[in-house]
This record gives structure tokens, sequence and C-alpha cells, in this order.
């Protein structure tokens, strides 16, 4: 009787924490059947899009992306439609108690957005453990078996022709959305002048040849970095001729020590592969260096990468330095409390078990986080 009546203090100290979590960020929470979106509050909105923006300001992109109500009110529609079911895909089913306009509003986001969850099981339930910047955070890393071919969530947040977004969270089973592109399916029936700002919109709109992650333009945080992520180049269409992928290779040099990883198609020190697929715009080289634990404070790398062709005729060589800082961004709203199980992608994975904080562990002998994330 007296573990029955720990364990219901316990459950409602929980609804009591998630209540005021969720006061936290909503106006209006939603409701499920009959359904409701609810409203994010503002502040809430506005440090997710300041996050995005300094995120897209250390790489060297536009960082003046701004909200859209429109797709705000569409993402936190896709957010529930995902929380409705429990289920991560872009392509959600209706729910039967689900009115076809909410379902439509919803679908629209899933399947123009960054997706992800996180949630916490305890107790044979699953309740949410997601904020928007651990969405973006996850989104950014993007480095599991799943996603690294492509890392089309990173590609999508450094696109450097997003100018609008909207995101939505749900926090019941904990589901994110963010809205990432910029639909121009109806060409068709643009007039003249929006046909145009299509045509402009197409450019690449900085001067930059290429992009990274880690960024080159500035210290990059370790806050968004870890041992497991991967390094990512974007080259520019306009600059640089579809690459030849036998011909292409990598070499990364950690200063500190004059330590060497090559990576190419025929012999890579860690994973390499060169996504040429149409992810937020132009070709992506990505790599991952093996026997990695950590990335250190103030510790530089050196990037050299060989075997491009330039549209012009010439051989192209890229040279950038990338500097590791511990730095705090004033990002960091990560939860400590908890041991982890990690599950990226679509089908159930290994599982990587690690302790951190003691608080809730000794009050809770079996609570499992699972994080799950795609991109368009």
């Amino acid at each position: 009787m007296k573990l029955k009546k720990f364990l219901a203090t316990l459950l409602m100290t929980l609804l009591l924490i998630s209540s005021a979590y969720a006061s936290d960020i909503y106006n209006s929470e939603p409701t499920f059947a009959p359904y409701s979106a609810g409203s994010v509050k503002s502040s809430v909105l506005n440090e997710a899009l300041a996050e995005l923006n300094y995120i897209r300001w250390l790489i060297g992109v536009p960082n003046n992306v701004t909200l859209s109500e429109e797709y705000t009110r569409k993402a936190q529609h896709g957010a529930v439609l995902l929380d409705a079911l429990n289920t991560l895909t872009h392509t959600p089913s209706k729910p039967g108690d689900m009115s076809e306009s909410f379902y439509s509003l919803g679908k629209d986001a899933t399947t123009h957005g960054n997706i992800a969850y996180s949630q916490t099981y305890s107790n044979g339930q699953y309740s949410g453990n997601m904020t928007l910047s651990k969405s973006t955070k996850m989104y950014m890393e993007d480095s599991d078996e799943h996603n690294i071919s492509a890392l089309g969530h990173r590609r999508w947040l450094m696109n450097p022709r997003l100018r609008q977004t909207g995101f939505g969270i749900s926090t019941r089973r904990g589901f994110a959305v963010t809205y990432v592109i910029e639909s121009f399916s109806d060409k068709e029936t643009l007039s003249y002048e929006e046909y145009q700002q299509y045509l402009e919109w197409l450019k690449w709109p900085i001067s930059d040849e290429f992009i990274t992650w880690p960024t080159s333009k500035h210290e990059h945080p370790l806050t968004y970095f870890d041992a497991n992520t991967a390094w990512s180049v974007t080259l520019n269409s306009e600059v640089f001729d579809t690459c030849q992928e036998n011909l292409v290779s990598v070499k990364l040099t950690r200063q500190s020590d004059g330590k060497i990883w090559h990576f190419s198609q025929s012999n890579s020190y860690g994973y390499f592969n060169i996504n040429k697929e149409s992810v937020a715009y132009d070709e992506c080289i990505i790599f991952r260096p093996q026997n990695i634990t950590s990335y250190n404070n103030n510790e530089t790398w050196q990037v050299e990468v060989t075997g491009l062709t330039r549209k012009d005729g010439g051989t192209g060589t890229i040279n950038y330095t990338v500097k590791f800082s511990n730095s705090s961004t004033g990002y960091e709203h990560e939860d400590e409390n908890f041991i982890t199980y990690h599950d990226d992608g679509e089908s159930s994975g290994g599982c990587n078990f690690g302790f951190s904080g003691l608080a809730l562990i000794l009050l809770i002998p079996c609570v499992i986080k699972t994080y799950k994330f795609f991109g368009v």
C-alpha cells in the first residue's frame, strides 16, 4: 500500500510539473477528440526563430528568416496530428474522429517540414519530453544511420533561400514540426511577376561558393557538435559542376597533433558520402572521422576537399578551418535528468544507455527517453 501511495503521489507530481511546463509554452493547450490545435506563446516561437537565425548567422547565410502565421498554424496542426497518431511520418493517415480541414492543415505541415519527437516512457505510458530548441538541435545533429546519408533536416534549416518558417509543438507525446519548404508547386498558375520572383528565389543568394557544418565563419559552439556529428560541405551548383564521386576526396587534419583522416569513395577513415538529392539546395559532401571521442574547446581542424570541377572549366579545391568553442549559445535547454535510450529512425535500433543526473533516477528507476526525427 505504501508503494501504491508513493507511486500515486509521484504520478500527481509529474502531472503538475507537466502542466506547469505546458503553461510556459501555450496560450491555450491542444485538445484531442474534439481536436483543437492550441496556440503557442509568441515568446516561445520567437525564441525558436532566434535559435534558427543564430545557426544561420554561424554559417553565413541570411539570418533574417521570419515567422509566417500561416506556416505556424499549419505546423501546430501537424504536431497535434502526429501526437494523435503517436506516429512520426510525413504522410500521416487521418484519424477517424478528426475533421478533414484539421487533417489537411496538419498533413500540409508534415509534408513540408522537419518532424521530430522526444518521449519519456514510465509505468506503461509515453509522455512528451520535447522543446522546440531540442528539435532544432536534433535536426542539426542528423547523424543517425537513417539520416546521415543526406543530412536532410540540417540542409533545410541551413537553406540560404529560406525566408519564412513556422513552428509547432504538441507536448502530450512530444511531437514537433518546423515548416521549411516554401512551395512553388503551382508554377503554372503564377503571374508573370510571381514567376520572376520564383526564378530569383532559385538563385544561390550568397557570394560564398560553399556552406559548412561545423562552421568556418565563426568559432563553432560545442553545444551543436559532438563525436557522433557528421561534417558537411554543401556546394554552390552555380560554381561547381556535378561531383564525380570517384575523384572527390577529403583530408581532415586535427592541428593539435597533426593527425589526419582521409575520406574518398575507395578509402575512408570513417563515414563518407556525396548526396546529390535536391534537399533544400545543392550537392552535399558528408564525412565523419572514426575513433573520435570528443571535440575540445579551442581545438582547430583543417579541411581540404579536392577533385571538384568548376563550371568555368577549372579544377576545384576547397580549404577551410574550424575552431570549436565551449562558449554558451544561450539556447541550452537540454534535459539531463533521465536515463536515455536513443532510437533514431523509422525502425528500431540498438540501445545506448548512459547516466546523467541522479534525482529522478532514484525516484523513477525505469524511465526511458526516446528520440526520433525525419526531414523532407
